[in-house]
């Protein structure tokens, strides 16, 4: 199936500013993972998460220079159907930089720009390094055939794919596939929409919808 999501990633506000800032409200359920169309939990080191499934953002820009006034905020989406991520970084109502990958532009496409943090040349040149490998070991020329004959043992890895989700990771500490640091049962509380809120429903999906239609 593959993961299809975003989360956003906030420092310096309390979850019940987060909330208000995005027109949610917890609904007294919780999660072993984030299942459900909007779950949020607290991370170590202050980070408060809110995870958007099927969504290419929790909330559009201006949203997001709101609610990273006066403190960090790091975003990262996920798309692994055809192969595409991103992350950003904001931080006192300005967004910093971003870092995007799709593979649909091209085997070797990876986007940057701002002011990156220090995690980003080693996680890049890692990543990269591991790229050239795996292309050495299974050369794009037989890709086509692969997929004809059903051979999916030797398609190529997509490591520029991890690029964006690591550097998110390294920032805040949470990845999608795996779990929260040092907490057990169920982290995960799910979130419902204020309806009367402006901002209640997650900004759903220029490029999901390019994908799936609707």
């Amino acid at each position: 199936m593959g993961y299809s999501l975003s989360w956003l990633a906030v420092k310096g506000k309390s979850p019940a500013a987060v909330r208000d800032a995005l027109g949610l409200r917890p609904t007294g359920q919780r999660e072993e993972f984030p299942e459900s169309d909007l779950c949020a939990a607290e991370l170590p080191g202050g980070w408060y998460l809110i995870v958007s499934d099927h969504t290419e953002h929790v909330a559009p820009d201006a949203i997001l220079q709101t609610l990273s006034a006066g403190g960090e905020l790091v975003t990262c989406f996920v798309e692994e159907h055809v192969m595409a991520s991103a992350a950003a970084g904001w931080q006192d109502g300005r967004k910093l930089w971003s870092v995007t990958r799709d593979a649909q532009r091209g085997g070797d496409h990876l986007a940057a720009e701002g002011d990156l943090p220090p995690e980003y040349a080693a996680i890049r040149d890692r990543l990269l390094a591991k790229q050239r490998d795996e292309d050495l070991e299974k050369p794009p020329a037989n890709r086509r055939l692969q997929r004809k004959s059903g051979d999916f043992s030797q398609m190529r890895c997509d490591y520029i794919f991890s690029i964006p989700v690591e550097l998110a990771q390294a920032l805040t500490g949470y990845t999608h596939d795996g779990d929260i640091p040092g907490q057990t049962g169920e982290p995960f509380e799910v979130l419902a929409a204020v309806s009367s809120a402006p901002s209640a429903s997650p900004a759903k999906k220029s490029f999901l919808k390019k994908l799936f239609g609707g």
